[in-house]
């Protein structure tokens, strides 16, 4: 990985530009003539958004509240330069220096003490710039990254087909979030002397056998040098601070990038990893280093390994055309419990593994072993599956594809596959070594639509092929599963219970408006895994009451521009009539009451009757886990604040044992 210098430390400011004004003044006046800057300088923290660093400046409304949402789209059509001064240490003449930036959001320019050297496209993907050329040890530059307008994605409603850019799609509006598409540095980015030669990245294998209690280890070598070469590498294990395995090998390296495949022949005692309820979570400590001839550390990687066996096995009844849903660690059959995890902000960049832990502990604590990262979004950053590896919930990790609506098949264009194919690569290589990432999914309800219905898309698929490939070659000892839901159905009919069709599904997102009904609903259920079902319900009133601005709460429904706006996939006002609620009598308090104590009373019972039918279903997980907007009404159920809704308990109760599962 080289010597690095942290670049989040350094002190930034940010500016902004109507679209090219800032390169045409660049070659008429300088970039630093302020003549014709959109805004003014303003301090920015890195990582994260333009859009918090004009909020902190006083420059943005927050999109919180009220209807002010929509005043923030300006941002995105705009150019934005971030600008720091760096100092380079004087022992790194004769490295190559690189710049290293782990998420840039979404494209334009670097600049070199007003030069433009480089330029950038793409959000999923880390960036490398070589810059060695352009800075001199010793000495002290002005470095700038200026981002250009967002691209034209879609939001929810469109044509996936038509995928090409692929940048987290729910910025661009979803039903539980407005349109505010993030700007500027979302993730690590650092300065790095490189060694020669280089280990840009190292992807484990461990494995588990639990009959003896023995491990195994492989790794993965990704490998710049500058010429052909043979060099050793040195595989360190340690735990509690000592060395529980070591061995050194022989590799050989190509010119260029190349990667390398090192199996190491001895198995070892370990401690396994468990998922949360089963057992605890020991990580060992890796290093990974190349060696030169004399012996000496030329580069290192480091990062942590769990040791556990997972398989998935059928069912008890499943068709025989049926994807494995009973999933099996350590040789222990476990209920998949889980909600659906999308960004914790709208701004994503500025989420800190301190809000990530607050999320995560609350998930922890109601039982949860499994939460599948929705591909209408993005890989999370690296403290968010170190956090998973920590507390034995295990991700699901979906590609950045999801349904449109209009159109719902993957794209099929030679760019969008290209670019697929280097976005599943790059998710591989740099989370498919941690313990709690068990699954690959192609996306999100990826399926065709015809007369006879919908039907998930297969691996025959261009787009899913073309994962699938990536993660079969990359994964291993993890699953790829081509899309959620997947087989011959997308949702649960009653009529067809019982024919074999129903295996993972997805749905219903509603309130009941009978529990009787529902609970016979789902007392008719046959799914083999529910991996998506929701019930909506309102946040608290104190968080409503915050958020209003200058609007009225009273009545909540489509007249109401308040949640006309904010929410109106999920007003549930048909509700009003039978419980007595008319739109001249406000009674807000016990509005948000009953929806809420509806929603765990609903969850619940999907809970409780999912969990009692394992091993003939393996697992329900919810949708969705948490807010990332103040959203009024939704399916989550813990606030964009983090407070529980009555849900979080009554689904704890069942996932932890506290109440039988013939309860609901």
């Amino acid at each position: 990985m080289g010597v690095r210098i942290d670049l989040s430390s350094q002190t930034w400011t940010l500016r902004g530009w109507a679209p090219n004004v800032w390169e045409w003044t660049a070659g008429a006046e300088g970039i630093d003539s302020t003549r014709h800057q959109a805004t003014p300088v303003v301090p920015a923290v890195v990582p994260g958004a333009v859009q918090e660093d004009l909020f902190r400046a006083g420059l943005l409304p927050d999109w919180n509240v009220g209807l002010n949402a929509p005043l923030c789209e300006w941002v995105e059509h705009r150019h934005w330069e971030y600008r720091c001064q760096v100092s380079i240490p004087a022992d790194w003449r004769g490295r190559r220096l690189i710049l290293h930036a782990e998420g840039l959001d979404y494209a334009g320019y670097l600049l070199v003490d007003g030069v433009i050297v480089d330029q950038f496209c793409g959000m999923m993907r880390p960036h490398e710039f070589d810059l060695t050329d352009h800075l001199t040890p010793g000495g002290q530059h002005r470095l700038s990254i200026v981002f250009t307008e967002a691209p034209h994605e879609q939001g929810q409603i469109g044509r996936t087909s038509r995928s090409r850019y692929f940048k987290a799609r729910f910025a661009y509006g979803w039903d539980w979030c407005p349109r505010l598409v993030p700007l500027g540095i979302w993730d690590d980015l650092y300065l790095v002397a490189a060694p020669e030669p280089r280990l840009l990245d190292c992807l484990p294998y461990p494995t588990y056998e639990p009959a003896d209690g023995l491990g195994g280890l492989a790794v993965r070598l990704h490998v710049q040098a500058s010429r052909a070469m043979r060099a050793s590498c040195r595989v360190r294990l340690r735990r509690a601070g000592e060395i529980v395995y070591q061995d050194v090998v022989t590799c050989a390296f190509g010119r260029g990038e190349t990667e390398t495949l090192v199996e190491l022949p001895d198995r070892f005692p370990v401690e396994a990893w468990w998922p949360n309820g089963l057992g605890a979570q020991p990580l060992y400590a890796l290093d990974v280093a190349l060696l030169d001839a004399d012996g000496a550390q030329v580069d290192v990687w480091q990062g942590r390994v769990g040791f556990r066996q997972v398989e998935w096995l059928p069912c008890e009844g499943a068709p025989a055309n049926a994807e494995p849903w009973l999933c099996r660690i350590n040789g222990v059959p476990l209920f998949l419990q889980g909600v659906n995890w999308t960004p914790v902000r709208m701004t994503y960049g500025s989420v800190t593994r301190e809000l990530y832990a607050q999320r995560l502990n609350t998930y922890a604590d109601m039982g949860l072993n499994i939460l599948r990262v929705w591909g209408g979004a993005m890989l999370e950053k690296a403290a968010f599956y170190d956090l998973c590896d920590e507390l034995g919930i295990m991700v699901w990790q979906e590609f950045p594809l999801s349904s449109s609506g209009i159109d719902n098949e993957p794209p099929h264009a030679p760019e969008a596959l290209d670019e697929l194919r280097r976005i599943a690569t790059s998710y591989l290589w740099r989370r498919g070594g941690h313990a709690s990432c068990v699954v690959w999914s192609g996306g999100n309800e990826l399926f065709r639509q015809d007369e006879h219905g919908a039907t998930p898309v297969d691996k025959t698929d261009p787009a899913i092929a073309v994962m699938a490939g990536v993660a079969e070659r990359l994964g291993r000892n993890q699953r790829f599963v081509v899309t959620s839901p997947s087989g011959p159905s997308m949702w649960f009919d009653p009529a067809q219970a019982g024919q074999g069709l129903h295996h993972d599904i997805h749905g219903p997102w509603r309130m009941p408006t009978s529990m009787d009904e529902w609970r016979r609903y789902w007392d008719a259920h046959d799914a083999l895994l529910v991996s998506e079902i929701g019930v909506p319900s309102c946040s608290r009133v104190e968080l409503l009451q915050a958020c209003a601005g200058d609007l009225d709460l009273w009545p909540p429904n489509d007249d109401n521009p308040f949640w006309l706006y904010r929410t109106p996939w999920w007003n549930t006002w048909e509700l009003a009539e039978p419980h007595g609620f008319d739109a001249e009598s406000p009674e807000l308090e016990r509005w948000v009451a009953l929806t809420q104590e509806l929603q765990a009373e609903a969850m619940a019972y999907v809970a409780a009757s999912c969990k009692r039918r394992f091993p003939r279903c393996g697992g329900v997980i919810f949708w969705m886990g948490h807010d990332c907007y103040v959203c009024p009404a939704n399916n989550s159920v813990i606030e964009y604040d983090g407070a529980p809704k009555p849900a979080v308990a009554a689904l704890k109760r069942v996932f932890r044992g506290e109440a039988s599962p013939s309860d609901g």
